[in-house]
């Protein structure tokens, strides 16, 4: 294998896996602040702290709120609309049956999904009666 054979490999395994370890750091920061939250609740609950539920709530509607919901809806989008930019920007060249820009504008589908899926359900959450 050439050189250029290796870097056509390498590169997008390289681009790839880095953006799963990107998205597996936000997963386990995301489990270890749910963690400390559920261990402080533990804490104050053994020590015999009265935790009246309304502080509970409004701490558990930081970590589950619409607004959150909102801000991952257009994170993703913008994610997505990168994407296709960058598909429509990078003219790569075509070899055998796939056209890596379709590909991308494929991928590019995922979040942006995703996006519209936590945009209902911010708009969902704001309209439920209580």
């Amino acid at each position: 294998m050439t050189g250029q054979e290796w870097a056509e490999i390498l590169v997008p395994f390289i681009s790839f896996s880095a953006l799963i370890a990107l998205l597996g750091l936000l997963l386990l920061y995301k489990y270890k602040k749910k963690q400390l939250f559920l261990q402080m609740v533990e804490r104050s609950l053994t020590q015999q702290v009265p935790l009246s539920p309304e502080t509970i709530r409004e701490i558990a509607n930081q970590f589950f709120s619409a607004n959150r919901d909102l801000r991952k809806g257009i994170f993703l989008l913008v994610l997505a609309l990168a994407i296709l930019a960058f598909s429509y920007l990078a003219d790569f060249p075509q070899r055998g049956n796939l056209d890596l820009n379709d590909a991308l504008n494929g991928i590019a589908m995922l979040p942006g999904l995703l996006g519209l899926a936590f945009l209902l359900l911010a708009w969902l959450d704001r309209r439920r009666p209580g």
